[in-house]
């Protein structure tokens, strides 16, 4: 028969800080019009959803480095596409606002 493990507190408080984290990036992403801000705010939801996971890998040392690992290398790829996705915009429209994305003049 299975014990059921007692919920560690220092866990909870980090899921709960990461609930936190997430609800922040999810109104910035919301409340913002501007593409810089939103990108931003996305990776504060990214970086929530990872802390709320921290939890789960804190069992084994090993599959927790090679996670940190693997997380650090997707968001560093990630950025650098975003942020060269941006650049074309702005260079394309003269605006970072989210309000004339669809009106892009080619």
């Amino acid at each position: 028969m299975a014990m059921a493990m007692a919920a560690n507190p220092v866990d909870l408080a980090i899921v709960a800080f990461g609930i936190l984290v997430m609800a922040m990036g999810a109104y910035g992403l919301t409340y913002s019009r501007n593409l810089v801000r939103q990108l931003l705010s996305v990776e504060v939801a990214f970086n929530g959803l990872l802390m709320m996971l921290l939890p789960l890998l804190s069992v084994n040392a090993s599959s927790a480095t090679y996670f940190g690992v693997v997380v650090i290398s997707v968001v560093s790829a990630e950025i650098i596409v975003v942020v060269a996705i941006l650049v074309s915009y702005y260079r394309a429209s003269r605006s970072m606002s989210s309000d004339n994305l669809e009106e892009v003049p080619e």
